[in-house]
């Protein structure tokens, strides 16, 4: 009997180590597929807020690094997946209501400085830490009465050496998680 109880450990240990070594599984270069967006957000009565961390929330609750846009008609002829970091703002042109399919009339300016008209889809939400209350806030895009989102970024980013994590925040000098001094990317 005594000799079981020291199997049990053993046994328990080697049952729970693939599960700790799946925390460990590390992508080529240290690099985190988790990029830090920093968005300025206006309301329709011109109220700004800031979010950090921040990323587009889909209706069943999936994060996600872009928005979907159509060009063409309310329907769209053609639909794209931008990604965020070639997005430098947009702005919702319509009327704050629920429109079909959930796409709202919005402009759109890339990074590149190249800007278009078309339909953004407004189902989600934006979520992100707010750093004046230092929690994390969800704006819906649908129902706020959001008149623009401007991305705090050129395009660029920088990468913490020590943790990996890509930042799109051009304000940011260090790592918020350990410090470090961020290296500029192209």
């Amino acid at each position: 009997m005594n000799h079981m109880k020291g199997i049990l450990p053993v046994f328990l240990f080697i049952l729970l180590l693939p599960a700790a070594a799946q925390d460990r599984i590390s992508f080529p270069g240290n690099l985190v597929y988790d990029p830090f967006y920093a968005v300025e957000v206006q309301d329709s009565d011109g109220n700004l807020y800031t979010l950090n961390n921040a990323s587009y929330i889909s209706p069943e609750g999936e994060n996600k690094y872009f928005v979907w846009f159509r060009r063409g008609t309310d329907r769209g002829l053609a639909e794209y997946p931008l990604d965020l970091f070639k997005v430098s703002r947009f702005e919702l042109t319509g009327n704050y209501e629920v429109y079909p399919d959930g796409y709202t009339p919005c402009t759109i300016e890339f990074s590149s400085g190249d800007s278009f008209e078309g339909f953004l889809d407004t189902t989600g939400y934006l979520g992100g830490m707010d750093p004046e209350f230092g929690v994390y806030a969800r704006i819906y895009l649908q129902y706020n009465g959001v008149r623009s989102v401007r991305f705090l970024h050129d395009g660029t980013y920088q990468r913490c050496p020590f943790c990996g994590a890509l930042f799109y925040d051009e304000g940011l000098t260090e790592c918020p998680f350990d410090k470090t001094l961020l290296e500029a990317q192209n």
